[in-house]
């Protein structure tokens, strides 16, 4: 198995630390708010169903999968938390929390 393969099957047997059955969405979706949370810009729930190219409702599920409490109050994985826009309250931006930050090192740690 080369180097890379062996690298991206580190990653996911990362994410699947968080849970078992984690998505590929899920990743895919925090990899993105932490890229636009590290450049300074944050991620709206918008923007994330775009990049993902799945509806609002299937991006607002992986954001609150991600954050500290999701649907019908399970327990979430902490990763992100959402705050309304000053200047259009109907739109959540997207940040990672401080755990968020230390599994998102981790993962880049794994890649070096």
């Amino acid at each position: 198995m080369s180097l890379q393969l062996l690298k991206i099957e580190t990653l996911l047997e990362e994410f699947r630390k968080l849970d078992s059955e984690i998505a590929s969405h899920c990743m895919l979706a925090l990899c993105y708010i932490a890229r636009q949370d590290e450049a300074g810009s944050p991620a709206t729930v918008k923007d994330v169903g775009i990049r993902l190219r799945v509806s609002s409702a299937s991006a607002s599920r992986n954001v609150a999968m991600l954050s500290e409490w999701n649907r019908h109050n399970v327990k979430g994985f902490d990763l992100v938390s959402t705050y309304e826009n000053p200047k259009y309250r109907i739109e959540k931006f997207i940040k990672l929390t401080p755990k968020g930050k230390r599994v998102v090192k981790s993962l880049e740690d794994l890649m070096k």
